[in-house]
């Protein structure tokens, strides 16, 4: 945090599929596994609302879990609708399908509810624990991270009194911080941001960002891209090459644009489209690369000019939107741009 109450962004966003979400999807692909995944898609298709019902239930059951003595149950209701559609599906009594399975010892049926061990259920959480503790401890192991003293835990996954006391042991010599209402923090957190979107005084970019334009074909590069068309110098032009403008880990601040860069127009060209990439690699060489994806594309008006135009091009990624600022050299006319999101 700055002097003046503003926030400075020290690492990246990082992060992946290890929240809630991936506990929530362990469990369902367990009931996949015991009742056949054609059933749970029926039941979701048939009677949606008993669908709902079954996943805030494992919603509820994964916020309020925590370790307790062995030998403890958690129950999960079964809708009624499920275990017809399984009879139907399989002439089966669904009341029976644990015996010989790999899980008869941990996990019993009764009418509409399943009963699962303590341990049995602990095993949903392993793989989303032990990835976020890697991240996290990841993040703290870099020389430039070694002041930080407090871990502030947000977000419905902080609800969980498992996740919680598995930071608390992981980080003994950190502070951790959970707010009241964990999910209601991030909500507030998103309105103060609408509001004061300065308080965020710099960011640090999770992705090397850059459009794409023609440039010299080198040696090394795929012949594939290279053009018959040559330069002046008898240099072989190649399409689709990543020009960069900011780099992953590279520091932002709002309101600030970057270096520019030089594009060329056509004779007569009214309008430019410029597609617009993110790379998690640090100097990627085409935009075609795997680790590039197509984010969205600037649309410039320009003056139509008889002849080549020099422009220059500057973007600024510090805000909520990613802007385009651009000058004709010729005419010094300026003008800007919002980048159009891809769906």
């Amino acid at each position: 945090m700055l002097d003046d109450g503003g926030l400075k962004e020290l690492h990246q966003a990082n992060g992946g599929y290890y929240g809630g979400t991936c506990v929530n999807d362990e469990i369902m692909s367990f009931f996949k596994r015991l009742f056949g995944a054609p059933v749970i898609m029926k039941l979701k298709n048939d009677h949606p609302g008993d669908y709902l019902e079954l996943i805030n239930d494992i919603e509820m059951k994964k916020c309020s879990y925590k370790t307790c003595a062995e030998g403890g149950k958690i129950t999960l209701w079964i809708p009624a609708t499920l275990l017809e559609a399984f009879e139907k599906e399989t002439d089966c009594n669904p009341h029976s399908i644990l015996e010989n399975t790999t899980f008869e010892k941990d996990v019993s049926i009764k009418r509409d509810k399943i009963t699962l061990s303590q341990t049995f259920f602990k095993t949903f959480f392993q793989p989303s624990v032990e990835n976020v503790v890697k991240i996290i401890q990841d993040i703290l192991d870099l020389k430039e991270m070694s002041e930080i003293d407090t871990l502030l835990v947000v977000g419905g996954y902080a609800e969980s009194p498992l996740i919680t006391h598995m930071l608390k042991t992981k980080f003994s010599k950190k502070r951790v911080v959970i707010p009241t209402d964990p999910s209601l923090s991030v909500l507030k957190g998103a309105v103060i941001y609408g509001f004061q979107p300065e308080i965020i005084a710099s960011r640090v970019c999770r992705y090397t960002y850059g459009i794409a334009k023609r440039g010299i074909w080198k040696e090394g590069d795929p012949i594939s891209k290279k053009l018959p068309e040559k330069t002046r110098k008898g240099l072989h032009w190649c399409d689709g090459v990543f020009d960069k403008h900011v780099e992953v880990g590279q520091v932002v601040k709002i309101g600030e644009f970057q270096a520019c860069k030089e594009y060329t127009t056509e004779k007569g060209q009214e309008m430019a489209l410029l597609d617009f990439y993110a790379s998690k690699e640090k100097n990627p060489r085409f935009v075609d690369e795997p680790n590039c994806v197509r984010v969205g594309y600037f649309v410039l008006d320009l003056s139509g000019n008889k002849s080549e135009e020099k422009v220059l091009v500057s973007i600024g990624v510090g805000g909520t939107e990613l802007e385009v600022k651009a000058m004709e050299t010729k005419t010094e006319r300026v003008f800007k741009s919002l980048c159009n999101f891809l769906p």
